[in-house]
């Protein structure tokens, strides 16, 4: 039953990665951190083999993303589960712990792998061009809100964390040390 839930999670959530690129892509836009082909190709003035390299580099890089973050999903799913258990089990949650970090790990790692993948492509003037049209890109696009990693906004009425967390109890005024959070 366990592995049968496991599976259906892991199939949802790629299906849900997959679905969301190829409606993006659908609606003729490029995902945010990726900048159009054809004007990247003139801006560094890219031959044909290098912009087939880059366009493969990408492809294999986002299919890699995809399955990393659906294992990474799982694996905080089992986390959680072993934290909620009745009897918690401490080798096991251990392990899970260990396996979310290597997890986290191997994302690290490919998405450098692909940065020096990218580099070797280009020739270095063409790194330089290509360094100056980030920095310009993120300049337009301005700063990062608060929650950029996908964190979650307070909930609208929702009391500001104080000094302790939400969860302290204690208002801002006392000389009281501020109790800490619980776990999530």
């Amino acid at each position: 039953m366990r592995v049968r839930l496991m599976a259906a999670v892991a199939v949802v959530a790629a299906a849900g990665s997959v679905g969301a690129v190829l409606a993006q892509e659908a609606r003729g836009r490029r995902a945010p951190d990726r900048p159009d082909p054809a004007a990247l190709r003139a801006e560094l003035g890219l031959t044909d083999e290098q912009a087939a390299q880059m366009e493969k580099t990408w492809a294999d890089g986002r299919k890699l993303a995809i399955r990393q973050r659906a294992d990474l999903a799982i694996a905080r799913i089992e986390l959680e589960e072993l934290m909620n258990a009745p009897v918690v089990d401490q080798k096991a949650i251990d392990a899970r712990v260990k396996a979310v970090a290597d997890l986290q790990a191997a994302q690290l790692k490919a998405r450098t792998d692909q940065r020096l993948a990218m580099r070797r492509i280009l020739s270095p003037e063409q790194q330089e061009k290509m360094k100056q049209l980030l920095k310009q890109r993120r300049a337009e696009r301005g700063p990062r809100p608060a929650d950029w990693r996908g964190r979650r906004p307070a909930r609208p009425g929702a009391p500001a964390p104080g000094p302790g967390g939400p969860w302290s109890g204690e208002s801002e005024e006392t000389d009281d040390p501020a109790a800490p959070e619980p776990p999530r």
